[in-house]
């Protein structure tokens, strides 16, 4: 990416040079701000102390969830929704929203996450350790590239056009002789097939031979006839190609590790006393 900075003649007055840099723009307004913080809050009690350590927080996860860097706009948005939160949060506890039992749920949900906190990234060790673990959690499974044959008329086809199928013709072939249209169905597997279709059907595709027509399937756009092209066995990615979706894995699963050894400590500080008074 190039950046063009524009010039500034070098006959341009002092004061003028200054106003033209955007960071004395900044710090022009955040004297304002910080003049009129002091003034709005010098008889305010509502004071809201915010950790930027939170807000780093927030913008971490929405950057680690969309996979790219957040631009200035969507961090401020991120800092004005927490800010609006803190708020909400201050106003909800004066009027004492928060003696609820579906809020009392959501704070032993907030102290699970806060219990199991603090969570390390792994080393490449404990990741390629993990990796092996559980390789079979990451298999990718058998898969098919197929041709989709859809003729328009669910009528039984002629036996010149069922000859052609037997005898694997192309899709131009059979397309001329009875209306429909072909297309690919790439890299799909037998979940996607019985999705498509049913299990039936979806176990006798499995089943073909390869560069044979299989059919039909009868719905309401036709009657389709599918020919596999080509065969994907089931495999496991090298660790280098699915390491982000690993490291996620990893740290699932030592957060709930560490949650229930945290839980486990609690319970032993606590007397669990289970009331089970009938009214009179």
């Amino acid at each position: 990416m190039t950046i063009v900075k524009e010039s500034i003649p070098m006959n341009t007055p002092l004061p003028q040079k200054l106003m033209r840099e955007p960071t004395v723009h900044f710090f022009i307004i955040a004297l304002f701000i910080f003049a009129l913080y002091a003034i709005t809050q010098s008889g305010s009690e509502n004071l809201l102390e915010i950790d930027q350590r939170e807000i780093d927080a927030r913008i971490f996860m929405q950057e680690l969830s969309r996979g790219e860097e957040l631009n200035l706009e969507q961090r401020e948005l991120v800092t004005a929704f927490y800010i609006e939160e803190q708020i909400l949060v201050r106003e909800a506890l004066s009027m004492e929203l928060d003696n609820d039992e579906r809020i009392h749920d959501i704070l032993a949900q907030k102290m699970r996450h806060v219990l199991s906190g603090n969570i390390i990234q792994p080393t490449d060790d404990e990741l390629q350790a993990y990796y092996e673990e559980n390789s079979a959690r990451f298999e990718t499974p058998a898969s098919l590239t197929l041709d989709e044959l859809v003729f328009d008329s669910r009528d039984p086809l002629a036996d010149s056009i069922v000859d052609s199928l037997q005898q694997s013709a192309d899709t131009d072939t059979l397309l001329s002789m009875s209306e429909g249209t072909a297309a690919p169905l790439p890299n799909v597997n037998s979940v996607d097939l019985a999705n498509i279709f049913d299990q039936q059907f979806a176990d006798r595709i499995l089943a073909a031979d390869l560069d044979r027509w299989e059919g039909p399937f009868v719905s309401n756009r036709g009657q389709h006839w599918l020919r596999i092209i080509e065969r994907s066995p089931a495999r496991i990615p090298a660790l280098e190609d699915i390491a982000d979706l690993v490291r996620l894995e990893w740290i699932a699963t030592e957060e709930e590790t560490r949650l229930q050894l945290e839980v486990d400590k609690l319970w032993n500080e606590y007397t669990i006393v289970i009331s089970n008074n009938e009214p009179d």
